[in-house]
């Protein structure tokens, strides 16, 4: 093993080293104390003897090499790993959004000035927009039966069509069986989780994630019958953000996840008075935990908006939740953590995703990348 490097039940903090999940596979992100939502860009190092030369051969590829704003720790990382960026020799990006690989147009014009790019032409369609040189794209969709690599090795293109975006591709490393899914089993994750490894506690992170971002049940019951075809059989699934999936848990999420429903399966389930004591529980629990971290402040929080009075009132200390239930709760919890640091913000958003988890309610959509964007529609869009 190199330099900097540890294995996953290391005691050491993965935002300061790399972490190898499997052989010669890395993650080398950004992780932060607090934090419930982070990416996972990977470096899988191959080693071999070149067929045509018969010399020995290298060929390092960087999975979704991330957000420009994590490059620093990112190329630090893949540097102290194979000896400088300039030796990657492809990225593979398996979506259009910006925290998948806004980073790659720095890598490409600056660091990796041979490194190709791959992904499947819809994703490219709209990232070469971010100045990527058009002559080192290489489509997917070339390599249905896969992908040799100078060194001997295979990858395979598994198409994952709207989990989330049309042009969507997991990348499959049948020498290590671990399938690299993008945004699918991507989750949030526990501000007190420790480790990289996911457990049980994981699901009510990835399940809030996918019924806001995935679009319909459908899609994932085809990228779940997609990933039960390849052989061998998956062992490790490593999605863009949360933790990393292994063991027996592989095939309790796949089954969970063929059933779960999302999007425009649930978004009139959002507006059914019938749900409307359950959403009262919920905002009667994120309150709760509230109040134990701001105290008084968490009456001046929510009488501050003029919206809140819409859906809801004051009896006594208690809100009670009149109409809109998910909306709501999305405000409430919006104007809670309006402010305040991740390790307050963080676990209110957490129990909210939870506790509606719990009474089988639609997940609220909540601002759990921190940008500090608007997490819900005026109540004039409802």
């Amino acid at each position: 093993m190199s330099s900097g490097t540890l294995t996953p039940n290391h005691p050491q903090d993965p935002h300061r080293v790399s972490v190898e999940i499997a052989p010669e596979t890395f993650w080398v992100g950004k992780r932060e104390p607090g934090n419930i939502f982070y990416a996972n860009p990977y470096l899988r190092r191959f080693r071999g003897t070149d067929s045509r030369t018969q010399k020995p051969a290298e060929f390092n590829l960087l999975i979704d090499p991330g957000s420009s704003s994590d490059f620093s720790i990112i190329h630090t990382k893949v540097a102290s790993l194979i000896g400088g960026m300039d030796r990657l020799s492809a990225l593979f990006i398996n979506h259009q959004d910006p925290d998948v690989g806004s980073s790659a147009s720095i890598i490409s014009a600056r660091y990796s000035p041979r490194a190709s790019i791959l992904c499947s032409e819809d994703t490219w369609r709209l990232i070469v927009h971010q100045n990527l040189p058009r002559n080192r794209f290489i489509p997917t969709e070339k390599f249905t039966q896969g992908l040799s690599v100078p060194t001997g090795h295979k990858l395979l293109p598994v198409p994952s069509p709207f989990c989330h975006f049309r042009g969507a591709v997991m990348l499959y490393d049948p020498q290590t069986r671990v399938l690299f899914t993008g945004d699918l089993f991507g989750g949030l994750t526990d501000s007190k989780a420790q480790g990289l490894w996911a457990d049980e506690s994981d699901w009510t992170g990835i399940r809030a994630f996918h019924q806001i971002y995935m679009p319909v049940n459908t899609a994932l019951v085809r990228a779940v019958a997609a990933i039960r075809k390849l052989t061998p059989a998956v062992e490790i699934i490593a999605p863009q953000h949360g933790r990393i999936i292994r063991g027996p848990l592989v095939q309790q999420f796949l089954e969970r996840m063929e059933r779960l429903q999302v999007g425009l399966d649930i978004i009139d389930e959002a507006q059914d008075r019938t749900h409307l004591q359950a959403w009262n529980t919920v905002v009667d629990r994120v309150l709760s935990l509230a109040r134990g971290y701001l105290g008084d402040s968490v009456e001046a929080k929510l009488t501050a908006s003029q919206q809140l009075a819409d859906t809801a009132q004051f009896d006594g200390s208690r809100l009670t939740v009149k109409r809109l239930g998910k909306w709501t709760l999305e405000h409430v919890v919006e104007l809670l953590c309006q402010g305040e640091p991740p390790e307050i913000s963080g676990p209110i958003m957490v129990e909210a995703s939870t506790a509606a988890a719990e009474y089988n309610l639609p997940t609220p959509h909540l601002d759990i990348e921190g940008n500090g964007a608007p997490s819900h529609v005026s109540l004039l869009e409802t």
